[in-house]
Protein backbone atom coordinates (compact mmCIF):
# COMPACT_ATOMS: atom_id res chain seq x y z
CA UNK A 1 0.00 0.00 0.00
CA UNK A 2 2.91 2.36 0.64
CA UNK A 3 4.14 1.75 -2.90
CA UNK A 4 0.76 2.76 -4.32
CA UNK A 5 0.75 6.05 -2.37
CA UNK A 6 4.27 6.87 -3.51
CA UNK A 7 3.37 6.21 -7.17
CA UNK A 8 0.27 8.41 -7.00
CA UNK A 9 2.24 11.19 -5.29
CA UNK A 10 4.91 10.85 -7.99
CA UNK A 11 2.38 11.43 -10.79
CA UNK A 12 1.15 14.64 -9.13
CA UNK A 13 4.75 15.85 -8.79
CA UNK A 14 5.65 14.96 -12.38
CA UNK A 15 2.60 16.82 -13.70
CA UNK A 16 2.56 19.74 -11.25
CA UNK A 17 3.64 22.31 -13.85
CA UNK A 18 1.02 21.18 -16.40
CA UNK A 19 -1.69 21.05 -13.74
CA UNK A 20 -0.76 24.54 -12.54
CA UNK A 21 -0.93 25.87 -16.11
CA UNK A 22 -4.30 24.17 -16.58
CA UNK A 23 -5.59 25.72 -13.35
CA UNK A 24 -4.67 29.19 -14.66
CA UNK A 25 -5.46 28.87 -18.37
CA UNK A 26 -8.82 27.11 -18.16
CA UNK A 27 -10.58 29.90 -16.19
CA UNK A 28 -8.79 32.55 -18.29
CA UNK A 29 -10.05 30.92 -21.51
CA UNK A 30 -13.61 30.64 -20.24
CA UNK A 31 -13.49 34.24 -19.00
CA UNK A 32 -12.08 35.48 -22.33
CA UNK A 33 -14.79 33.76 -24.34
CA UNK A 34 -17.48 35.10 -22.02
CA UNK A 35 -16.06 38.65 -22.27
CA UNK A 36 -15.96 38.45 -26.06
CA UNK A 37 -19.59 37.34 -26.29
CA UNK A 38 -20.71 39.96 -23.76
CA UNK A 39 -18.84 42.74 -25.59
CA UNK A 40 -20.65 42.04 -28.86
CA UNK A 41 -24.08 41.48 -27.36
CA UNK A 42 -24.49 44.66 -25.31
CA UNK A 43 -24.37 48.41 -25.97
CA UNK A 44 -20.72 49.01 -25.18
CA UNK A 45 -19.76 46.89 -28.16
CA UNK A 46 -18.68 48.22 -31.52
CA UNK A 47 -21.28 46.24 -33.48
CA UNK A 48 -24.41 48.07 -34.72
CA UNK A 49 -27.07 46.58 -32.48
CA UNK A 50 -29.37 49.37 -31.28
CA UNK A 51 -31.23 51.42 -33.90
CA UNK A 52 -32.01 55.03 -32.99
CA UNK A 53 -35.06 56.03 -35.01
CA UNK A 54 -36.26 59.61 -35.51
CA UNK A 55 -39.29 61.02 -33.74
CA UNK A 56 -42.19 62.94 -35.27
CA UNK A 57 -39.82 65.70 -36.38
CA UNK A 58 -37.99 63.22 -38.59
CA UNK A 59 -34.72 63.92 -36.78
CA UNK A 60 -32.66 62.32 -34.06
CA UNK A 61 -29.55 63.23 -32.05
CA UNK A 62 -26.56 60.91 -32.00
CA UNK A 63 -22.80 61.33 -31.69
CA UNK A 64 -22.52 65.10 -32.00
CA UNK A 65 -25.05 65.64 -34.79
CA UNK A 66 -28.72 65.93 -35.59
CA UNK A 67 -29.56 63.38 -38.27
CA UNK A 68 -32.49 63.95 -40.61
CA UNK A 69 -34.95 64.55 -41.94
CA UNK A 70 -34.52 62.13 -44.82
CA UNK A 71 -35.93 62.25 -48.35
CA UNK A 72 -36.16 59.33 -50.77
CA UNK A 73 -37.27 59.15 -54.37
CA UNK A 74 -37.21 56.56 -57.13
CA UNK A 75 -35.55 58.04 -60.22
CA UNK A 76 -37.59 56.88 -63.21
CA UNK A 77 -35.43 58.44 -65.95
CA UNK A 78 -31.75 57.77 -65.14
CA UNK A 79 -30.59 59.17 -68.51
CA UNK A 80 -26.82 59.58 -68.77
CA UNK A 81 -26.10 57.14 -65.94
CA UNK A 82 -24.51 53.69 -66.25
CA UNK A 83 -27.61 51.82 -65.05
CA UNK A 84 -27.69 48.04 -65.43
CA UNK A 85 -30.71 46.51 -67.14
CA UNK A 86 -33.39 45.21 -64.78
CA UNK A 87 -32.50 47.72 -62.06
CA UNK A 88 -33.98 50.87 -60.59
CA UNK A 89 -32.38 53.85 -58.90
CA UNK A 90 -33.41 55.04 -55.44
CA UNK A 91 -31.98 58.41 -54.44
CA UNK A 92 -31.82 59.21 -50.73
CA UNK A 93 -30.87 62.49 -49.06
CA UNK A 94 -30.04 62.65 -45.35
CA UNK A 95 -29.57 66.04 -43.68
CA UNK A 96 -26.68 66.11 -41.17
CA UNK A 97 -26.41 69.04 -38.77
CA UNK A 98 -23.28 68.86 -36.57
CA UNK A 99 -23.97 70.11 -33.05
CA UNK A 100 -20.35 70.63 -31.98
CA UNK A 101 -17.05 71.84 -33.41
CA UNK A 102 -16.01 68.25 -34.05
CA UNK A 103 -17.88 66.83 -37.02
CA UNK A 104 -19.18 63.28 -36.73
CA UNK A 105 -17.64 60.64 -38.95
CA UNK A 106 -19.72 57.76 -40.22
CA UNK A 107 -19.42 54.58 -42.16
CA UNK A 108 -21.02 54.38 -45.60
CA UNK A 109 -24.81 54.47 -45.15
CA UNK A 110 -26.65 51.39 -46.43
CA UNK A 111 -30.13 50.81 -47.83
CA UNK A 112 -31.84 47.79 -46.24
CA UNK A 113 -34.98 46.06 -47.51
CA UNK A 114 -37.04 45.60 -44.35
CA UNK A 115 -38.78 42.39 -45.44
CA UNK A 116 -35.60 40.49 -46.35
CA UNK A 117 -32.73 42.35 -44.69
CA UNK A 118 -30.93 42.61 -48.06
CA UNK A 119 -28.42 45.48 -48.04
CA UNK A 120 -27.13 47.81 -50.77
CA UNK A 121 -24.19 50.21 -50.73
CA UNK A 122 -24.32 53.61 -52.38
CA UNK A 123 -23.35 53.33 -56.06
CA UNK A 124 -22.23 56.82 -57.09
CA UNK A 125 -19.00 55.72 -58.81
CA UNK A 126 -20.65 52.70 -60.43
CA UNK A 127 -23.26 55.01 -61.99
CA UNK A 128 -20.49 57.03 -63.64
CA UNK A 129 -20.81 60.02 -61.32
CA UNK A 130 -17.64 61.65 -60.08
CA UNK A 131 -17.07 62.75 -56.50
CA UNK A 132 -18.64 66.09 -55.61
CA UNK A 133 -17.95 67.89 -52.33
CA UNK A 134 -21.44 69.46 -52.46
CA UNK A 135 -23.07 66.00 -52.64
CA UNK A 136 -21.10 63.82 -50.20
CA UNK A 137 -21.80 60.10 -49.81
CA UNK A 138 -20.04 59.90 -46.46
CA UNK A 139 -19.90 62.19 -43.46
CA UNK A 140 -17.75 65.31 -43.59
CA UNK A 141 -15.28 64.81 -40.76
CA UNK A 142 -13.56 68.18 -40.43
CA UNK A 143 -14.65 71.80 -40.68
CA UNK A 144 -13.36 74.08 -43.42
CA UNK A 145 -10.14 75.78 -42.40
CA UNK A 146 -10.87 78.63 -40.01
CA UNK A 147 -14.47 77.58 -39.39
CA UNK A 148 -15.63 77.10 -35.82
CA UNK A 149 -18.34 74.61 -36.65
CA UNK A 150 -19.20 72.42 -39.59
CA UNK A 151 -22.25 73.70 -41.43
CA UNK A 152 -25.24 71.44 -42.08
CA UNK A 153 -24.92 69.33 -45.23
CA UNK A 154 -26.89 66.63 -46.99
CA UNK A 155 -25.65 63.12 -47.73
CA UNK A 156 -26.67 62.25 -51.31
CA UNK A 157 -26.96 58.47 -51.64
CA UNK A 158 -27.84 56.78 -54.96
CA UNK A 159 -28.75 53.09 -54.55
CA UNK A 160 -29.12 50.70 -57.50
CA UNK A 161 -31.53 47.87 -56.63
CA UNK A 162 -33.22 45.15 -58.72
CA UNK A 163 -36.35 46.43 -60.48
CA UNK A 164 -38.62 43.92 -58.72
CA UNK A 165 -37.51 44.90 -55.20
CA UNK A 166 -40.20 46.68 -53.19
CA UNK A 167 -40.06 48.68 -49.97
CA UNK A 168 -40.33 49.68 -47.33
CA UNK A 169 -36.63 50.21 -46.84
CA UNK A 170 -34.49 51.64 -44.11
CA UNK A 171 -31.39 53.76 -44.47
CA UNK A 172 -28.89 52.87 -41.76
CA UNK A 173 -26.23 55.43 -40.88
CA UNK A 174 -23.58 54.31 -38.40
CA UNK A 175 -21.71 57.23 -36.80
CA UNK A 176 -18.18 56.45 -35.66
CA UNK A 177 -17.67 56.17 -31.92
CA UNK A 178 -21.41 55.60 -31.35
CA UNK A 179 -20.79 52.16 -29.89
CA UNK A 180 -23.60 49.79 -30.75
CA UNK A 181 -26.05 52.55 -31.70
CA UNK A 182 -26.84 53.67 -35.26
CA UNK A 183 -29.42 55.88 -36.95
CA UNK A 184 -32.23 54.16 -38.86
CA UNK A 185 -34.62 56.04 -41.16
CA UNK A 186 -37.61 54.29 -42.73
CA UNK A 187 -38.12 55.25 -46.38
CA UNK A 188 -40.63 54.11 -48.99
CA UNK A 189 -39.91 55.91 -52.27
Amino acid sequence: MAAMTTGARGWWRRNALALGALAVLLPATIGGIGWWEWKYAYPDSSQPVWAVEPGKSGTTELQGATWGPVQAKEITDPEGLDMPKGAKLILVGVLVTPTSTKAPGCEDPVLVQKSTGHRWQSARTELGLSWNKDEPETCITSPEEGAQKVEPYKLILPYVVPADVEGPFSVDVRPRLAGARFVRFTVDP
